[in-house]
């Protein structure tokens, strides 16, 4: 085929359908929301045109959403339908248990809690739903910066292996800790150490009273924190410790010890 032939050929331009980085085989066509559909219901209730939400990030402010089920909640690298679905549903229920069960209590920051009191049965198997939760919205974050042409060191094959196989990722761990409000989620921060070239990565998922940090530390490269739960970790499987994620107070607290900070706050308008 010539070269002037190949440029009118539609077919030839058509770029090829993108499939869905978990499965690697089905057309990716199902979005899947940043903060779990569940979450938003449960914290914010049901908008609508009439009485919107309104979305902020980086790049604009006080955007409406009408609905739940917006584009704009959804992750712009899709994954397919029944990955969505019937393969990462399990998931997405042990993870809406959970949810609910954290912020119907009051977490106390250093407090351990035991796993079997979120879930009181199959609760090996449900707390690693859990992580496989994280390990799906982690992965789409991954896939949206490398589709954005971003060099994230992270590999995605080891977040799509997990979840199809139902098994833990070794290298992804999580904290559940207290926080002062903000709904949403943190973009995600990938470094690596100097000297050793080791790879950390992590972001953090906001829900008014809690959040999870979901932490990327490279195998063999950092060592072993209490603090961090993993369903594999032998000081920390059964239970995990509520970490502090209520940055605003301690963003005011740091002001307040500023000097001048109190002259400032008495000083007539």
């Amino acid at each position: 085929m010539s070269g002037a032939n190949a440029v009118l050929d539609p077919i030839a331009a058509a770029a090829p359908e993108p499939l869905c980085w978990i499965c690697k085989a089905n057309k990716a066509a199902s979005g899947e929301h940043k903060t779990k559909r569940s979450d938003l219901l449960a914290v914010l209730g049901k908008p609508s045109q009439e009485e919107p939400f309104f979305y902020h990030d980086l790049h604009k402010r006080n955007r409406p959403v009408g609905s739940l089920d917006a584009k704009i909640l959804k992750n712009p690298v899709r994954i397919c339908s029944h990955c969505n679905n019937a393969r990462t549903q399990p998931h997405d229920f042990a993870w809406e248990a959970m949810s609910d069960r954290l912020r119907s209590r009051r977490l106390k920051v250093g407090r351990w809690v035991r796993c079997e009191r979120i879930f009181g049965y199959s609760t090996k198997r449900q707390m690693i739903n859990v992580h496989l939760f994280f390990l799906k919205l982690t992965g789409c974050m991954i896939a949206e910066a490398k589709a954005n042409g971003h060099d994230v060191p992270i590999p995605l094959d080891p977040f799509s292996d997990a979840i199809m196989s139902g098994r833990p990722h070794p290298e992804v761990h999580l904290q559940f800790g207290r926080h002062d409000g903000g709904i949403g989620r943190s973009d995600l921060h990938v470094w690596k150490t100097d000297p050793g070239a080791s790879i950390l990565g992590g972001w953090l998922y906001q829900l008014d009273t809690i959040a999870v940090s979901v932490i990327y530390a490279q195998e063999g490269r950092f060592e072993h924190r209490r603090d961090l739960w993993h369903p594999y970790s032998w000081t920390s499987r059964k239970r995990f410790q509520i970490a502090d994620f209520m940055y605003g107070k301690r963003d005011e607290a740091e002001l307040a010890e500023e000097p001048g900070a109190q002259a400032a706050a008495v000083a007539p308008a």
